[in-house]
């Protein structure tokens, strides 16, 4: 059972940022078990699932979408390329500007069916119409959030 803290009228169960972060947390765990089988760490899915069907995305672009830092972005990308799933292409206008490509392999084949699979495991038991309608919330939810995350940058 989750840890209850209460503040005045609010407890942490009853706010939605604390259930998103559970629930981030526990898919997060539940997907890296899973790639160890696929030989690709949690941090490696995310860096690949974020250039897939990219073009022309930069380290420190792809940096900014995960968060992180470029220079920790590298470990990574640096694995990623050793194994052959992501190369870097030289721009034809830049010469100093190299974008990631990922590159299509059975691995990355694996990674997809392994979500799909974890999708299905977690959403078992509810029906098509409540995941229509969380699908609906969630997106209103993510176009709140980049509507204030534009404004916060306007500030």
């Amino acid at each position: 059972m989750a840890k209850t803290t209460k503040h005045s009228d609010i407890t942490t169960d009853d706010l939605l940022l604390s259930r998103t972060g559970q629930f981030s947390r526990l898919v997060a765990q539940l997907i890296e078990q899973r790639l160890a089988v696929i030989g690709i760490t949690y941090q490696e899915m995310r860096v690949a699932g974020l250039l897939m069907g990219e073009t022309n995305m930069t380290q420190k672009e792809l940096a900014a979408k995960l968060l992180v830092r470029p220079a920790t972005l590298s470990v990574a990308l640096s694995r990623l390329e050793r194994a052959g799933l992501v190369k870097r292409v030289q721009s034809r206008t830049d010469k100093r500007v190299n974008y990631l490509k990922l590159v299509p392999s059975k691995k990355i084949t694996d990674v997809n069916a392994l979500l799909k699979d974890v999708e299905n495991t977690i959403t078992k038991g509810i029906s098509k119409t409540d995941l229509a309608k969380t699908r609906k919330v969630m997106g209103q939810l993510i176009q709140n959030l980049k509507l204030a995350n534009e404004q916060e940058h306007l500030v």
